[in-house]
């Protein structure tokens, strides 16, 4: 069999004109397209180069640091300390014209000091919450004109005066340096006991050292738990005890939680 090629047209001089038009139409496209995509990709490695070596020169924005503190989840940044409640405050009151007191705070009064002969904590299972104690210890008048302490400014070291959530009342707290944060924790669980939402700490070793020796020092005393710069807390330690013993790297914070909020926290912890 013989197979016939269909006739080919050779195309006039007009035509061939046109097609090569179009070929060099197409040649500067492919041209333009490739240089568009070359100029691309040089700005996103010079990008890419300047925000892993800091940036900073060349016109180029710096690129922002997000500190660790502020937590990956979405959640507000979570800063837990444990402090020894020195003594109660009363809220800020200022008479009409009167300015707020500045400097350092001054010491608790004798009378307002939640020592243990202040406190007078006594373990008795008789009572419904398994000890007594003097609840009527006042709140130090001295501190009245004395602002909160802001949270940018509550040192691990320092004194400071803070509010408590509205669960605790509507007083302050002046308390010690913080022996315990959340840096001796080790994890963090929310669960509901008793329809309570609470919040369970494991101590790194470190931690429970230093817990044990808060809560050694606080025997019958008052630990403030702070957390963001308020005192969602404020127990006595250990009342329906007699003597002191470990914690062996647990502690367990109740107060107003919702579950939201306690699984929050714990995940931040």
């Amino acid at each position: 069999m013989t197979v016939v090629d269909p006739p080919r047209t050779v195309p006039r001089t007009d035509d061939a004109q046109l097609l090569f038009q179009e070929a060099k139409q197409r040649r500067k496209r492919r041209w333009l397209i490739s240089g568009i995509t070359t100029l691309v990709l040089l700005v996103l490695i010079v990008v890419s180069l300047g925000l892993t070596s800091g940036g900073g020169g060349g016109g180029l924005p710096t690129p922002v640091v997000v500190p660790l503190s502020a937590g990956v989840t979405g959640h507000p940044a979570v800063n837990l300390s444990f402090r020894p409640v020195l003594c109660y405050a009363p809220p800020l009151t200022l008479a009409e014209g009167q300015v707020a007191s500045t400097g350092s705070l001054p010491a608790c009064s004798a009378a307002t000091e939640l020592t243990t002969s202040n406190l007078q904590v006594t373990p008795d299972s008789s009572n419904v919450t398994g000890y007594t104690s003097n609840g009527n210890v006042p709140a130090d008048p001295q501190f009245a004109t004395y602002p909160s302490t802001a949270t940018s400014r509550a040192g691990q070291n320092d004194v400071v005066l803070l509010p408590g959530v509205a669960a605790v009342g509507s007083g302050r707290y002046v308390l010690g340096p913080a022996s315990l944060t959340q840096r001796g924790v080790k994890s963090a669980s929310a669960r509901m006991i008793d329809g309570q939402w609470t919040i369970d700490l494991i101590l790194t070793p470190a931690g429970s050292a230093v817990w044990d020796t808060l809560t050694k020092q606080q025997f019958h005393q008052i630990i403030g738990i702070d957390l963001n710069g308020r005192v969602i807390s404020a127990p006595i330690t250990m009342p329906t005890q007699t003597t002191w013993t470990s914690f062996d790297g647990r502690i367990q914070i109740s107060g107003a939680f919702t579950g939201q909020k306690a699984r929050a926290i714990a995940a931040e912890l």
